[in-house]
C-alpha cells in the first residue's frame, strides 16, 4: 500500500537549494492533510549535511544515498537510485522542484513507473473527498489555470519556484538520516561531464529575489 509524500531534495555546496525549502513545505502541508509522512530524499556524494538540513525543514525521514559516483548530476546516475528509492518505499505522492534538474528526472521517473506528471505547479491541494493531489499549473501562456489529478500512484508532481511557501528552518527537529545504497552498472552510464565553468555573479540571484522590477521599451531608457 502506498504511503507518504516524498520530497527529491537539490542541492549545491552541501546545502539544500531555495527550491528544496519551498519543495519540502508544499509536501509537509499535504502531509499533514493525508495524515502521512513526509520523506526526503538527497543524492550526492558527501552531502550529508544536506540531509540533516532537510530534517531541520521538517522532514521526518531522509532518504541519503551519498557516493562518489553522485557527485555530479547525471540524468542516468540520478534517476537509477531515485527509482530504486522510489519503488522501495512506494510513496503515494513524489515531488520536484520546477527546476532544470526537475523538468529532466521527473517525466522519466514517471515513465519508468507509468504514472503520471505535471509539471510547473502553482497550487497543490488534497481534494477531501478522493483524497487525490490537485495540481493547478497554469496553460495557455498564463492566460487560465487548469487543475488535473493523477489516478495511479505515485503521483508526481514538479512546483514552480516561488509558488510554494518555503518551510522554516528548525534545528531543533528530529528525524531519522537512512543510508541507502545503490549500486550503478557503469554500462548504464551514457554521458560523462567534462568540464563545469562557474560564472561569477554580484549581486541576489534572481530566483533568491523576494521584489523583481521589469521595463520594456516604453521606459526608453536606463
Amino acid at each position: 500500500m502506498s504511503e507518504g509524500v516524498l520530497v527529491y531534495c537539490e542541492h549545491s555546496g552541501g546545502r539544500l537549494s531555495s527550491i528544496a525549502a519551498e519543495a519540502i513545505g508544499a509536501g509537509s502541508r499535504i502531509s499533514c492533510e493525508l495524515g502521512q509522512q513526509l520523506i526526503a530524499v538527497v543524492i550526492g556524494s558527501e552531502v550529508e549535511s544536506a540531509a540533516k538540513e532537510a530534517v531541520s525543514y521538517g522532514a521526518e525521514k531522509v532518504y541519503l544515498v551519498d557516493n562518489p559516483v553522485f557527485k555530479e548530476y547525471l540524468t542516468d546516475t540520478h534517476l537509477n537510485a531515485l527509482e530504486k528509492v522510489v519503488r522501495e518505499l512506494d510513496p503515494v505522492i513524489v515531488l520536484f522542484g520546477q527546476t532544470s534538474i526537475g523538468k529532466d528526472i521527473a517525466p522519466r521517473l514517471a515513465f519508468r513507473l507509468n504514472t503520471g506528471v505535471t509539471l510547473d505547479c502553482i497550487g497543490l491541494e488534497i481534494d477531501a473527498d478522493t483524497k487525490r493531489l490537485l495540481q493547478t499549473k497554469p496553460v495557455y501562456g498564463g492566460n487560465a489555470n487548469v487543475v488535473q489529478y493523477c489516478e495511479s500512484n505515485p503521483q508526481i508532481a514538479a512546483v514552480r519556484i516561488k509558488a510554494m511557501q518555503p518551510a522554516e528552518r528548525d534545528e531543533s527537529r528530529n528525524g531519522d538520516i537512512i543510508k541507502f545504497d545503490v549500486d550503478i552498472d557503469p554500462a548504464s552510464i551514457r554521458t560523462k561531464l567534462i568540464d563545469r565553468k562557474i560564472e561569477e555573479t554580484a549581486g541576489i540571484k534572481l530566483e533568491d529575489a523576494e521584489t523583481v522590477i521589469v521595463g520594456g521599451r516604453g521606459i526608453g531608457g536606463p
